[in-house]
This record gives structure tokens, C-alpha cells and sequence, in this order.
């Protein structure tokens, strides 16, 4: 099994977890701006200003976090039928469209 870095609970109250070798594929090659930010990544799935279901899949969420003039955005879709896992994470302009699940 793959090494975890944590497992929350959201709002939803999902159980999101994000491993090693997942953060390493996300802070290596597909957005590096993250890469200090792992406590900010936790943050956003624990408090988020804003949940949204995935325009696309409608079982992918987004998270979505304010920080500085961002948003920090995580993606999740389903692990199994109890939890779910860190897809990526990334600093967005803004909220993509697609239907608000919770708001804070």
C-alpha cells in the first residue's frame, strides 16, 4: 500500500487522503507552484470556501481555498466506496463552473 501523507475529513464528509508518491508526481511535473504549499493543500480539503462537482465527471469534486490573491484548488475522485484521493492540486485565478456542493 501506498505511504500516506494524511487522510481528512471534509465537509462533505468524505475521507480524502493524498500519498507520497502522488504529491511527488504533482510537485515534480505537473504544477510545481504547489510545492511549498502541502499544509495549504491539507487546509483546502479540511475548510474550503468552496466544493464544487466537476463540470466534466461528476464524481470529481474541487476544493477551493483563497490564498493571497488565489485559490488553491485540490481535485478529488473516488479510491473506493469509503474514501477518496488527491487526483492533484494546483493555484487557480478562479472557481471553474460546475455545481456548488457546499459553500462556507
Amino acid at each position: 500500500m501506498a505511504r500516506r501523507i494524511f487522510t481528512v475529513s471534509t465537509p462533505l464528509g468524505e475521507r480524502v487522503f493524498l500519498t507520497r508518491d502522488r504529491w511527488r508526481q504533482i510537485i515534480r511535473y505537473k504544477h510545481p507552484a504547489v510545492a511549498s504549499k502541502q499544509n495549504e493543500v491539507r487546509a483546502c480539503l479540511e475548510w474550503p470556501e468552496v466544493i464544487r462537482e466537476s463540470a466534466k465527471e461528476r464524481d470529481v469534486h474541487l476544493y477551493y481555498k483563497k490564498s493571497g490573491e488565489q485559490y488553491v484548488c485540490v481535485v478529488t475522485a473516488p479510491a473506493d466506496d469509503d474514501e477518496r484521493f488527491v487526483v492533484t492540486a494546483y493555484l487557480a485565478r478562479n472557481v471553474k463552473k460546475g455545481t456548488e456542493l457546499w459553500t462556507s
